[in-house]
């Protein structure tokens, strides 16, 4: 069972793999595609909206088969979708059938998520650790893909390898799937439930419209720079190899950040603080980029953008939101994709139309987008308390439970100690002296008298323990 549930992990993993080269992979080949479709790059780059289109037709029909025909139907029909896609496209000469291939592939976003995100809560795993991975293998995607792309044009091989790859896995990818029988769908009313933000009506209204407005601008920010980055880089001056590496970067950029968060909010309890930095620094990144023609300084701010933008931040906005309401979160789930969906399909419009006046235009909206986001962020920061008190609570008797287990490791290794020592003595295990003596000392030290009784019988238990732990290590020498 459990080797099962490995191979299913890995699949869905291997999903967002793909992912990440569909999130990209109309851009990076956009001048050959363009040249397929007998248009210009402006005409072109407006197929990309395709994908928001898609998504925004699917995400409630996808969620609905996923509830009603299972996850396994609905991951399949996103994996066949992704699958025409990456097949169809480079040999399309249609620039028509090209947008509904880039429909078919927000069709395909929309049908993974519904069916995995889903499947993850069924593990009964830690969905937030989960969440992680996604966003690292579609960052790992991200970065593949435009090393693929540089290395086939210099090797003048057809572009439409890039596209064959990725569908290659999907093929594989199927056959392991398919196989696998998957876990039936549960609904466990306290599994995912985190106590609620108290929030007044004004704060509420506020927080909630920041954190709806930041799911469109932080995949909006994305996408804008994903999309155009290396055309922008390519427009400047940069040659062709840096100019490609600057999106590899921000992919690095982006799984060092998703990593960084995991293991900072995991650790600390700093999540708006989190929110907020982030959104400073990609703002200041994406300003750097834009106005700088030195290809070092591009390229450090390209990773920190990556950072920054795509480290994380959009999910700890939706893990907040989510806190807000935690009997609806299906619903404001499906809200927020909604707004990235709305990024999807208006960021190829809007930046085609600027594209008219030229790339660099195309980079200075990306940074009146950041900069929304990060009004958003700050209103977040303002209007939402850090953390509710029992979740608060919660944290610190996690980090005083960690102290604790690592003193009683230390305690249990003394205890072995003690045990060789009435071993060579030949004394018994319990001592009921000591333990009076022991007893007496936690009372003494403990300064509340309520609880007094408490932590004696606490302590009564360690050594009720450590007694049996000297009686399996008597066990243990005599084999």
């Amino acid at each position: 069972m459990e080797k099962m549930q490995s191979r299913l992990k890995i699949g869905l993993f291997m999903n967002y793999l793909v992912h990440g080269f569909a999130l990209i992979i109309l851009t990076q080949n956009l001048i050959e595609l363009s040249a397929n479709w007998h248009s210009n790059l402006a005409t072109a780059s407006f197929v990309l909206s395709g994908i928001g289109i898609g998504r925004l037709l699917a995400y409630l029909i996808m969620g609905a088969i996923s509830d009603r025909f299972g996850r396994k139907t609905t991951l399949i029909i996103g994996m066949l979708s992704y699958l025409i896609f990456f097949i169809a496209t480079p040999f399309n000469h249609q620039i028509f059938l090209a947008y509904l291939l880039s429909i078919v592939a927000g069709i395909s976003n929309s049908a993974l998520d519904s069916a995995t995100y889903p499947l993850f809560t069924e593990f009964n795993a830690k969905s937030s650790s989960n969440n992680i991975l996604i966003k690292a293998f579609i960052s790992i995607g991200e970065f593949i893909l435009p090393l693929m792309v540089i290395f086939l044009k210099d090797n003048q091989m057809w572009f439409g390898l890039s596209f064959i790859f990725p569908a290659i896995i999907l093929v594989l990818n199927l056959l392991n799937l398919m196989t696998i029988k998957f876990p039936h769908a549960s609904v466990n009313a306290n599994s995912n439930l985190k106590s609620q933000l108290n929030l007044n009506g004004k704060s509420k209204i506020m927080a909630t419209s920041a954190l709806l407005v930041y799911g469109y601008t932080s995949m909006a920010v994305m996408i804008w720079f994903t999309q155009w980055i290396t055309i922008f880089a390519n427009s400047i001056g940069f040659n062709d190899w840096s100019a490609h590496f600057l999106l590899s970067l921000y992919s690095i950029g982006s799984i060092t950040g998703v990593l960084s968060s995991f293991v900072l909010m995991k650790k600390f309890n700093l999540r708006n603080h989190w929110l907020l930095g982030m959104n400073m620094l990609a703002t200041i990144s994406i300003a750097t980029i834009a106005f700088s023609r030195i290809t070092l300084v591009s390229m450090i701010f390209a990773f920190l953008f990556g950072f920054s933008a795509s480290g994380g931040a959009m999910q700890i906005a939706l893990n907040i939101l989510l806190n807000i309401f935690p009997k609806h979160k299906g619903i404001f789930t499906g809200l927020y994709f909604i707004f990235g969906s709305i990024a999807s399909f208006t960021v190829p419009i809007i930046t085609g139309l600027l594209a008219k006046f030229g790339s660099p235009q195309i980079v200075n909206g990306d940074i009146i987008v950041a900069i929304v986001g990060l009004i958003s962020a700050i209103v977040i920061f303002e209007t939402v308390p850090q953390n509710n008190d029992l979740e608060k609570s919660r944290n610190k008797i996690n980090n005083i439970d960690s102290k604790i287990v690592r003193l009683l490791e230390k305690r249990f290794k003394v205890v072995e100690d003690v045990y060789a020592a009435k071993k060579q003595q030949n004394i018994a295990t319990k001592d009921q002296s000591r333990e009076n003596v022991v007893l007496k000392r936690i009372n003494e030290m403990t300064n509340k008298s309520e609880i007094k009784g408490f932590n004696q019988n606490i302590f009564q238990n360690i050594m009720d323990n450590s007694k049996k732990y000297q009686e399996l290590l008597k066990t243990m020498n005599k084999e």
